[in-house]
């Protein structure tokens, strides 16, 4: 743990050096902004999108930002000579990660109290946040992996974030029918948005729960099959 808690000091200042963390902080800024001056009504209908972006897809964004920072720097190749297992390393910046995804949660329940009197159920969100942005570094990762450089990323990325958001569009549309709307929440992008719309409206026990089982299988899959094993590649490759 001691080495864990030290390797995610190490990504956390990282982060801040390479600005992503700042970045991260000016957009974050941008949505509280947004949640103070919309109406009651419209900030709880915004707030799912919101963090659906947040804690999902700009983690993919900002979790690439770093991987080709530090593949410009060397720097995963001089760790891989140091006394530090993989895993815990692949840990560390999984927790390095949530760093922007809780702030952003935290910021919001404050603006939303504040200004709209909404109290959420901080814990819950914290959870909800903390299975999405898990869940989708798990997805982001291999993602990076199979890209040549960071504008290749954002290509693959674009098509990537429209395949996760369409499910929640044809929803919406009634495209897809309430019956079959456990299909639409495969999506981890539409998973988190249900979950978060749970913390204000009466949602379905079944698809909460298919919701969250959703969000779990992800990384417990995706971990020790895809990102460890490109993991282990990448750092031996430098």
């Amino acid at each position: 743990m001691v080495k864990i808690w030290l390797l995610f000091k190490t990504e956390a200042i990282r982060l801040w050096k390479y600005k992503i963390l700042v970045f991260g902080f000016i957009v974050t800024s941008i949505w509280l902004l947004l949640l103070a001056v919309a109406s009651e009504e419209e900030a709880i209908a915004l707030l799912p999108q919101l963090l659906v972006f947040d804690t999902g897809l700009m983690t993919i964004i900002l979790l690439a930002s770093s991987f080709f920072f530090e593949k410009q720097e060397g720097t995963l190749k001089a760790l891989f000579v140091t006394p530090v297992h993989l895993t815990q390393l692949l840990i560390s910046k999984v927790l390095s990660t949530l760093i922007p995804a809780f702030t952003s949660i935290v910021f919001m329940t404050l603006t939303m109290l504040i200004f709209h009197g909404v109290l959420l159920p901080l814990p819950l969100a914290l959870l909800i946040v903390l299975l999405s942005t898990i869940a989708h570094v798990a997805i982001g990762y291999p993602l990076i992996f199979l890209s040549k450089d960071f504008m290749d990323l954002l290509v693959k990325y674009t098509f990537l974030a429209l395949f996760f958001m369409l499910p929640g569009i044809l929803v919406s549309l009634a495209v897809i029918p309430s019956n079959l709307q456990w299909l639409a929440l495969l999506s981890p992008t539409y998973a988190t948005q249900y979950l978060i719309s749970g913390l204000f409206f009466s949602v379905e026990p079944f698809l909460l729960g298919f919701s969250l089982l959703v969000l779990f299988l992800i990384p417990s899959i995706l971990f020790p099959f895809a990102v460890y094993p490109f993991f282990k590649k990448e750092v031996m490759q430098g």
